[in-house]
């Protein structure tokens, strides 16, 4: 669960809002998978993925960076767990984008989910060594959970990288222009011509 009931009582509220929060969290998850389907049926894959990787960051930065009161900890909870509770119905659709061999795409799907699982495992681990124990209302994740807090919306910014270049697949983009240069254009500009 990316939201700790920890977090819930360092600002001050009780185990039962939490379990509000984080119920409400797992019931806009159900809608978000419901609908995330829905357009995915409708659209190119890439655009939900960006779309949800991206408005789960904003979510994550503002509403969870900056809660400390019952209010920001429920617009993230719906928000959250609608954007980012749905991307996992994205697999499937990754599959087929990657492959027309339907081996494959179990193959590749078992992938997805199996990442998935291991990163649940990793980030419960990680996510233990990025919480101190300075609790400060007025600063951003209330200081404890501020470095969990960029973690996680700075990878669903990351995450969203690939679905952007995507949309600008085949296009060539050059940092530095490359000039082909004579001789002649050499003695002109040195004036010996």
């Amino acid at each position: 669960m990316i939201l700790p009931l920890a977090f819930v009582l360092d600002i001050g509220l009780s185990t039962t809002r939490g379990a509000l929060d984080l119920s409400l969290l797992n019931l806009l998850q159900i809608f978000g998978q419901i609908i995330m389907g829905y357009v995915l049926d409708r659209c190119d894959v890439y655009v939900p993925m960006v779309t949800s990787t991206i408005l789960s960051a904003v979510v994550v930065f503002l509403a969870w960076g900056f809660a400390k009161t019952l209010a920001p900890l429920i617009i993230f909870a719906v928000f959250y767990g609608f954007f980012a509770g749905g991307y996992s119905v994205l697999y499937c659709r990754f599959a087929t984008a990657l492959t027309d061999e339907s081996s494959t795409g179990l193959w590749l799907y078992s992938i997805f989910e199996f990442q998935r699982g291991a990163s649940s495992i990793v980030g419960s681990l990680s996510s233990g060594f990025l919480v101190n124990f300075d609790i400060d209302l007025g600063s951003f994740g209330i200081d404890n959970y501020q470095g969990l807090v960029l973690l996680v919306g700075s990878a669903m910014l990351a995450s969203c990288l690939g679905g952007i270049g995507w949309f600008f697949r085949g296009q060539q983009f050059q940092i530095f222009k490359i000039v082909e240069v004579s001789e002649t254009d050499v003695e002109e500009e040195a004036g010996l011509v």
